[in-house]
């Protein structure tokens, strides 16, 4: 009986994680909300039906401005060793966007299949997608190896919000350069920021609600209207507040962490309901987890070398788990190109649930690694 309850707390402990910076740990979230918004959705229940998803939309953008807020806070309140390990984590997702854009163009142009846009922009999103990564979750008497491993994993979201905004700005078809919209992006996030910080500073109480909730509004709204990222808008506005005079950071985080994991399950059952079963998004979703694993596993070989204290095998499996950023940026694709980006939500989406599977197999044990 004991080895089969070991089994299962191993099991639970490596589902466990933080789904993106900033958030709290929560077990399985990917394993259990996108079949659930799959029975729901058009191709289940029908109860989200494709009415639901389309109003849903603009709940999305709002849910993805929050995200890069929580990123934006999160990142501008590192300490420690942080330029150590943001070189290490960004090394490691510039090497998992190197091993499945690549390994994607590859096969799409041997396959010749057809996609609604090129196909070196399908191989960066899908690169954009895999390279984030959901962090362990940290007990008190964990190895130092888990703490670096969770610290890698956490700061490696920050490159596919960035790279996501040019990615954006390629697919959406406007006449702005990728350097315009990465500067509309950012612009929103820091005059959203500078005026919501003006307001929280001579507000309380109830007021205060309502101005975050607004400066959410307004992050997501812009950038959805501009066809720019959320995510780097949030980010960005998160971020400066870090900066600013003030407790502009801590009242924004404090109004928002009771809405976090409703958040990230809104944007799961979306996800989930959004699936649409193509032959490209079937072919390109085994390839899609067996090249994430493969860049995770490479990309923490040589983010070991930047970040000491963890075995390279290790911190690869540790980053496997795939948290909610490229299942985030796959749903702002959807926005700003429909058509192309339906084989993409389900190759990112479906290969979301596998990963999670795998990271079972060969995450370390916390229990191991602590004896």
């Amino acid at each position: 009986m004991a080895p089969r309850t070991g089994a299962v707390r191993r099991a639970v402990a490596s589902l466990r994680t933080r789904s993106a910076l900033g958030l709290r740990p929560v077990t399985a979230p990917v394993m259990v909300f996108i079949p659930l918004g799959i029975l729901l959705g058009p191709y289940g229940s029908e109860i989200i039906n494709g009415s639901a998803l389309r109003h849903l939309d603009v709940v999305i953008s709002v849910v993805l401005a929050t995200l890069g807020v929580f990123i934006g806070i999160a990142a501008g309140t590192q300490a420690g060793s942080v330029r150590r390990l943001m070189a290490a984590s960004t090394a490691e997702a510039a090497i998992t966007i190197l091993a499945v854009g690549a390994a994607s163009y590859t096969l799409l142009h041997a396959w010749q299949m057809p996609t609604a846009m090129a196909y070196a922009l399908v191989a960066l999103t899908l690169g954009i997608c895999a390279s984030a990564s959901a962090a362990p979750s940290i007990e008190e008497h964990d190895s130092t190896a888990r703490r670096v491993a969770a610290r890698v994993a956490d700061l490696d979201d920050v490159l596919p919000i960035v790279l996501g905004g040019v990615a954006l700005s390629l697919l959406g078809g406007a006449e702005r350069s990728a350097v315009v919209d990465i500067g509309l992006s950012i612009g929103i996030g820091l005059g959203a920021a500078a005026t919501a910080w003006l307001l929280f500073e001579l507000s309380a109480g109830a007021e205060r609600d309502v101005f975050v909730l607004g400066t959410l509004a307004l992050l997501g709204g812009a950038a959805a209207y501009l066809e720019v990222s959320p995510l780097l808008t949030g980010m960005t506005a998160g971020w400066v507040w870090t900066q600013a005079p003030g407790e502009t950071e801590h009242v924004v985080a404090r109004h928002l962490e009771k809405v976090q994991h409703p958040l990230v399950v809104i944007l799961l059952v979306t996800a989930g309901a959004s699936l649409e079963p193509s032959m490209a998004g079937v072919w390109l979703f085994a390839p899609y987890v067996v090249f994430r694993t493969v860049g995770k596993l490479t990309g923490g070989w040589l983010a070991s070398r930047l970040a000491p204290g963890i075995a390279p095998s290790d911190l690869g499996a540790y980053l496997i788990p795939p948290g909610v950023i490229g299942i985030a940026f796959a749903l702002n694709v959807q926005q700003v190109a429909p058509a192309a980006a339906m084989p993409l939500v389900f190759a990112v989406a479906a290969g979301a649930v596998l990963s999670e599977l795998v990271a079972v197999i060969v995450v370390p044990d916390p229990d191991a690694a602590h004896a």
